[in-house]
């Protein structure tokens, strides 16, 4: 919702996990493994992953990707955003 995804009242109806999944939901998350499998040094995996997405290389692309997010926290500080776009 912070991030413009959706309106407050639309939270319940966009948290679903077929939104979540890669390659075909509506805003595939973790499309590396994220915690589980990518994150050696906090995050830099995900960088990676984003720019993997955007040049259209990852393991597990998703379809005609304009841009690419990667978000930490909220459980660490500082919380920071990077968007890398095509």
């Amino acid at each position: 919702m912070e991030h413009g995804f959706c309106e407050p009242g639309e939270v319940e109806e966009f948290m679903t996990l077929d939104n979540f999944l890669a390659p075909g939901g509506r805003l595939p998350l973790n499309t590396s493994g994220g915690n589980l499998a990518e994150c050696y040094m906090h995050g830099l995996e995900l960088i990676t992953e984003a720019v993997h997405q955007v040049r259209g290389t990852a393991a597990a692309q998703v379809p005609n990707v304009q841009a690419s997010m990667v978000c930490s926290g909220p459980m660490v500080q500082p919380v920071s955003d990077l968007v890398l776009g095509a």
